[in-house]
C-alpha cells in the first residue's frame, strides 16, 4: 500500500463519553482468545513464503497457505470461494470465506486485506492485516452473528487494487447489478508498525472523498471503530482519510468503508526489509484485539458465551 501523507488535523480518540461504555463481556472473552503466539507464527510463515508478487509462484503459494489455514480452522470447502482474475498475461486469485448470519444472512460485513507484496516478503504490508483477519475468523467460526461475514484476501493490490476491483466489478456488481447487500467494508492494511518505535495508536480510516452520499455513514462507522479500539485494546485511535487500498474499490460503488492503518508510519514496505524482524508483533497483536472487538459489534455477534 502507498498512502499519502496529509496535513489535515488528526485527533486522538479520548472523548469521555465514549470511554463510559463498557465492553460486552462475551465479546471481551473472545478478544482474550486472540493468540499472540498464532500471530507470531503466522507472520513468520508468511515471511517464509517469499516475495508474493501478483501472478508469481510465491503469490499462489501464499493463496494456498491462507486457504489451508481456513480449512484447518474448520471452515468447509463450500464456505470458501476463489475469484480468479487477469492483469494482462498475469493470473492471480482472490480468496473469499463466507460465514452466514443467523438473523440477516443476506447482509454482509466484509473484512478484507491484501496478501500480495512487492520487493520483499511484505510482513507488515500486508502480512499483518492477513494474519489478523485469519485470527478473527478462527475465533468467530462457530460464534453466531446476526449479519453474515465475508473474510476476503485480495491479490493485485500493489498493482493498483486490481484484485479488489475485479471482485467488486464481477462478483459484487455482476453486470452492473448489485448481487448482495453490504453493511460495511472493514479493511486492514499495513498495521505492523516498525520494531523499535513506540506504537500506542492506530489510524481509523474515514471516507472523506469520492461520492459524498456514503461519507456520513463512513464517518459514523469510523467513530464506532475508534470506540471499539479503546474498549478492546490498550491502543488509542486517531482518524485518517481513507485512500489507496482495497476498500476504495468498494467506495467507488457507494459502499460504506472504514479500516485500520498504522499510526507511526514505517518506511520499510515495498523494500526487502519489510520482514518479521522489523515488524512490531505486539502492535499487530493489539490491533488484532481491536479488530475482533469491532467485528463482533459490526456483525452483531452473540452476547452469550459458548459452552466449552
Amino acid at each position: 500500500m502507498i498512502k499519502k501523507i496529509h496535513s489535515l488535523l488528526l485527533f486522538s480518540f479520548t472523548a469521555a463519553g465514549f470511554h463510559a461504555q463498557n465492553a460486552v463481556p462475551a465479546y471481551q472473552s473472545r478478544v482474550d482468545m486472540v493468540s499472540e503466539k498464532n500471530i507470531v507464527n503466522n507472520l513468520k510463515e508468511f515471511e517464509g513464503l517469499g516475495i508474493k508478487t501478483t501472478g508469481s509462484k510465491e503469490n499462489n503459494n501464499a493463496f494456498n497457505w491462507i486457504k489451508n489455514k481456513y480449512l484447518s480452522y474448520g471452515f468447509t470447502e463450500d464456505q470458501i470461494s476463489e475469484d480468479p482474475f487477469k492483469m494482462g498475461k498475469v493470473e492471480s486469485k482472490n480468496l473469499i470465506i463466507t460465514k452466514k448470519g443467523t438473523v440477516q444472512p443476506d447482509k454482509y460485513i466484509i473484512i478484507c486485506g491484501h496478501f500480495d507484496s512487492i520487493n520483499g516478503p511484505g510482513v507488515n504490508d500486508n502480512g499483518s492485516g492477513t494474519t489478523i483477519i485469519m485470527e478473527a475468523a478462527r475465533i468467530l467460526k462457530d460464534v453466531p452473528t446476526d449479519y453474515s461475514i465475508k473474510f476476503i484476501h485480495f491479490s493485485g493490490e500493489e498493482q493498483g487494487l486490481k484484485g479488489s476491483k475485479h471482485y467488486v466489478d464481477n462478483v459484487v456488481y455482476k453486470d452492473n447489478v448489485r448481487q448482495f447487500d453490504i453493511k460495511l467494508v472493514f479493511n486492514l492494511d499495513q498495521v505492523g508498525g516498525k520494531k523499535g518505535l513506540f506504537h500506542d495508536t492506530v489510524y481509523c480510516d474515514e471516507d472523506q472523498g469520492g461520492s459524498s452520499k456514503n461519507n456520513k455513514a463512513s464517518t459514523d462507522a469510523t467513530k464506532e471503530l475508534m470506540k471499539y479500539v479503546t474498549l478492546y485494546s490498550p491502543l488509542k485511535a486517531a482518524v485518517d482519510p481513507a485512500e489507496d487500498t482495497d476498500y476504495i474499490s468498494f467506495e467507488k460503488k457507494g459502499e460504506v468503508i472504514t479500516g485500520f492503518f498504522e499510526y507511526l508510519r514505517s518506511e520499510l514496505p515495498h523494500t526487502p526489509d519489510d520482514t518479521f524482524a522489523n515488524t512490531d508483533t505486539r502492535y499487530v497483536f493489539n490491533i488484532g484485539k481491536a479488530t475482533l472487538g469491532a467485528l463482533q459489534h459490526f456483525a452483531q455477534a452473540s452476547v452469550v458465551n459458548e459452552k466449552k
